[in-house]
């Protein structure tokens, strides 16, 4: 029976250490013994130099320009960046990167000189020897080699649509009628920097002559709302869309765009839609609906979305609403439904995965229906939705940290970018110290897929023909990096089995990571199994399905888990144990299925809440929360379970999870987040000379180490990292240590405040001998503070 608490480690800043030294890449030489090539390569790259000069010399362009820089594929690593040699940061500014292996530096005519002298200056032919007795090629060699191309960004890389497109689409949707634009730098980076006062310069003249590129438009920026995103939006008022001038007015803009060489990309503005899928049936009246209990404290979720009905017995369990669209009540069954799952869910869909406690709910009723309302309160579409959401919840009720928001923009995430409104929302996430739940998306109708098969081959085989691959993955902001992304299975049947729905968006989201981070309950209508909630009239029941309704379940359980823990805990220890404790559906766990299965379910099915806070007597969960600071690592060693070593061989299973809250910046595409943190399981060896060593026993599920293999694979930059196995046999000693320490990247500083983190660590016997008691007195002997989770789950005072 799991009567265990999960063990909280107290003090841990007395396991923080500096971390021996060692690692990195050094120099390599890339065409090691091809001194052939590698002069044809130099002599490319000269000329590749030269033609940025000569770009740079245009009269559009004027002193400061921009050149994107392609890696070799060999040349990932962070030790292999051309930044201690050519692009030096004090003469080009990193200021962003693209895909995997693309870097963008900001240029002048000098600094073009620098990198021309560096690259002549490369040998040609290896001769200098280190104290091995190895050919040691030079910082220039090495960095020249590791360069695939230098070229200045070209113009089709700023937008995906023509002149027609824009204005067809400003009719079409009222809702999107802006352009979000995104420069490679803006005035907060290089205000006050003398070295920068041509590019800040530049920046004044782009505002003051865009400003000026057409009449009647509405031009402004960010950077006063949010301090990690900047993009300046162009608005095309409603006279302007409805005149004759509407196309003149966007071949004008489109033009000193295009024209600009600090415009790095621009889009036009997302539709943002509710992400219920199909046509919803009324059933009937619903069964008697419960009564919030007097004098219990119930957690409570904010739902943004069109409102709530106020009708009805729900409206007992509302604990604050906003009256911001104000939608008259039949035109909120979206947000009834969702209501009514936090608070009934359980008793509406018996025999489901779902919490039978029940959650109060915060009406954030920001989004309608209607284009011309949603419009007239956000001209600005998306990015005047963030702005309204921002100013809401600095005034949100006490106790208020999970927020429900089943809205999606009509635009796919990009596996190589993170897009502004997933920045925005994890800005808002840090801000206001709360963590969102958004769904997926849907698929319309032409894209839905078969149903998915019971066996993994069949399985693979619908994947590999599916005739809309790419334009089925999850819609923006589902890769946000700071909260929980949503896609939905099916109900699960009389067998205990649950598969993807046929109309939830999939993965990959973002090249660094997995999302969506969960699979939860969403139903299938058409399939006779839809989930059941309330309808707008407060008095009866409705049949749906959909990403907006698997997003309340996981929603629920995360506010049912931080009010079963007492004290305000760190959003990294509630996340943490969210994933930790989450299980792949069993079609879905197959490992023929390894590569594809968290496309669709992420991490799995969230475990109910309180089954996150006890363990069985044959394991132990211990949990860490803390700040890593700058140059440190922490370095926890313990004993095993004496009942789980024989000899010197240990056995047993281990689950560990790590959860951080990197710095991010979006001007750096793929490589968003800028730091990582990452955890390793180490059992003590010795061999047969007597020599120690700690021996890793934990590592990703990746083919190859290649960097692109650690990213995609290892997810080695994403902020959850979950690594398992079961062992029966492993030669070492009983002395383990677990480990969690940082990499930054190129160019990037460590925050001087530290990196908040959890990892959750389980230890189990597969035979199910008690191991609870006799480790966790090994670990009091050992002088480790502990308390149970439920009493005391707080990271140490700071």
């Amino acid at each position: 029976m799991a009567n265990n608490p999960v063990q909280v480690v107290l003090q841990t800043d007395q396991y923080m250490k500096r971390p021996e030294s060692g690692g990195g890449g050094g120099s390599k030489d890339f065409f090691e013994g091809r001194d052939v090539d590698f002069r044809k390569h130099k002599s490319k790259l000269l000329k590749e130099v030269e033609s940025v000069r000569a770009a740079l010399s245009g009269p559009q362009v004027g002193a400061v320009g921009f050149v994107k820089v392609k890696l070799q594929s060999a040349a990932l690593a962070k030790s292999h960046r051309p930044m201690d040699a050519i692009f030096k940061p004090a003469q080009f500014p990193l200021v962003g990167t693209g895909n995997l292996g693309e870097l963008y530096f900001e240029v002048s005519q000098d600094s073009l000189n620098h990198a021309e002298r560096v690259i002549n200056r490369a040998e040609e032919t290896v001769t200098k020897r280190n104290s091995k007795d190895e050919l040691a090629p030079s910082a220039a060699r090495s960095e020249v080699g590791a360069i695939e191309a230098i070229t200045i960004p070209a113009a089709n890389e700023k937008r995906a649509f023509a002149s027609d497109d824009a204005a067809a689409y400003f009719k079409a949707h009222p809702t999107g009628r802006y352009l979000a634009i995104e420069l490679f730098v803006d005035e907060s980076e290089v205000q006050g920097n003398d070295f920068r006062r041509g590019t800040l310069a530049a920046l004044r003249r782009f505002r003051q002559q865009l400003s000026q590129a057409a009449d009647g438009l509405k031009v402004w920026a960010t950077g006063k709302e949010w301090k990690t995103v900047h993009i300046t939006v162009v608005q095309f008022p409603k006279q302007i869309v409805e005149s004759g001038v509407l196309r003149a007015t966007i071949d004008r803009v489109l033009k000193f765009l295009d024209g600009s060489a600090l415009v790095r990309r621009y889009s036009l503005g997302p539709v943002v839609t509710r992400t219920a899928s199909g046509p919803s049936a009324r059933i009937g009246k619903a069964p008697s609906f419960p009564a919030p209990q007097p004098g219990v404290d119930y957690p409570i979720v904010g739902v943004v979305d069109v409102g709530v009905t106020r009708k009805g017995p729900i409206a007992d369990w509302c604990v604050g609403r906003l009256n911001f669209m104000n939608n008259p009540d039949e035109e909120r069954e979206h947000g009834s439904f969702i209501a009514g799952l936090l608070v009934n869910g359980g008793a509406y869909n018996p025999g489901q995965p779902l919490e039978g406690a029940a959650c109060k709910f915060f009406d954030f009723d920001l989004y309608t229906d209607d284009d011309t309302l949603f419009q007239a309160n956000y001209e600005s579409g998306l990015v005047d939705l963030m702005r309204q959401l921002d100013s809401q919840l600095a005034n949100k009720p006490d106790g208020l940290r999970i927020v429900n928001m089943s809205l999606n923009s009509l635009e796919l995430t990009d596996p190589s970018g993170y897009s502004y409104a997933a920045a925005i929302l994890d800005e808002l996430a840090d801000k206001h110290d709360v963590i969102f739940v958004v769904s997926a998306g849907n698929l319309p109708t032409p894209h839905i897929r078969d149903r998915w098969p019971a066996e993994p081959v069949p399985a693979l085989q619908q994947i590999a023909t599916y005739p809309h691959l790419g334009a089925d993955r999850v819609y923006v902001p589902g890769e946000t990096a700071r909260n929980l992304t949503v896609g939905a299975l099916e109900l699960v049947d009389a067998k205990g089995t649950t598969r993807p729905a046929r109309y939830s968006r999939r993965g990959p989201a973002t090249s660094a990571g997995v999302k969506p981070d969960f699979g939860h309950i969403g139903g299938c209508l058409a399939g006779g199994n839809p989930l059941i909630s309330l309808d707008a009239d407060g008095i009866s029941t409705r049949a749906w399905h959909g990403t907006s309704f698997a997003a309340p379940s996981v929603a629920k359980t995360l506010a049912l888990l931080g009010g079963a823990i007492e004290g305000h805990q760190p959003r990294e220890l509630l996340l943490g144990l969210m994933y930790h404790f989450a299980k792949m559906p069993k079609v879905l766990s197959d490992s023929k299925l390894d590569g594809v299965a968290k496309d669709f379910a992420g991490f799995g099915l969230p475990a109910q809440h309180h089954e996150m806070l006890a363990t069985d007597d044959h394991a132990i969960t211990l949990l860490f929360a803390d700040r890593l600071p700058p140059g440190m690592e922490l370095s926890f060693d313990f004993s095993w379970p004496s009942s789980l070593v024989s000899e010197d061989f240990s056995r047993g299973e281990v689950a560990l999870t790590v959860v951080c809250s990197p710095p991010m910046d979006r001007k750096f595409g793929a490589e968003f987040a800028r730091a990582n943190l990452d955890a390793y399981l180490r059992q003590e060896t010795i061999d047969a000379e007597g020599e120690v060593k700690y021996k890793g026993r934990l590592s990703a599920n990746h083919h190859g180490i290649a960097e692109k293999h650690l990213i995609l694979h290892g997810a080695k930059w994403w902020p959850v990292k979950h690594y398992s196995r079961s062992f029966k046999r492993l030669e070492g000693t009983s002395n383990w240590r677990l480990v969690v320490d940082s990499l930054t990247r190129a160019g990037a500083p460590y925050p001087d405040e530290g990196i908040s983190f959890a990892v959750v660590l389980t230890i189990a016997d597969p035979k199910k001998a008690p191991i609870f008691a006799g480790m966790r007195q090994s670990l009091l002997n050992r002088g480790i503070q502990l308390r149970n989770v439920r009493t005391a789950a707080r990271p140490r005072a700071r």
